[in-house]
């Protein structure tokens, strides 16, 4: 695992284990088992699971069956969903002033609050953060090992 710190898990990358024809599949395989063997070294913000069900009930064609078994499966993972702090806030109006969605900006935000780094498989928004010169805060899943 390269990590500085604890690493705040995109719903990209978590998503991505239940299906798999992502292009990114298999590697994304290897950031739950790594989740599975050391679920404190990840966090993610309560709106994770917002967007986990959303993509996971579009995917899947509304199969609530399905959706339902891979929350539980997730729940079970011992995954900490952590709240912003005011700091973490005024981060998040930062990196959406820099063109990033209100949800990319909760991850950004969360892990430069914890002076973690943001594991994604989100081209864009890894690009917005690295163009900054905020390079550290984010790792992307193509350089997960």
């Amino acid at each position: 695992m390269v990590s500085k710190g604890p690493l705040v898990l995109d719903t990209s990358i978590a998503t991505a284990w239940f299906f798999i024809d992502e292009p990114f599949h298999n590697k994304t395989v290897e950031v739950m088992k790594a989740v599975g063997g050391d679920p404190r070294s990840f966090l993610v913000p309560p709106l994770f699971y917002s967007e986990f069900v959303h993509v996971l009930t579009r995917k899947s064609g509304r199969d609530f069956e399905f959706v339902k078994n891979a929350l539980n499966l997730i729940i079970r993972m011992g995954l900490r969903a952590i709240s912003l702090s005011d700091t973490a806030l005024d981060y998040m109006a930062k990196w959406t002033c820099a063109g990033m969605s209100g949800y990319d900006a909760t991850f950004v935000a969360l892990a430069e609050d914890i002076k973690g780094r943001w594991l994604t498989a989100d081209k864009a928004g890894a690009r917005i953060v690295k163009g900054t010169g905020a390079a550290s805060l984010v790792l992307q899943l193509s350089a997960w090992s």
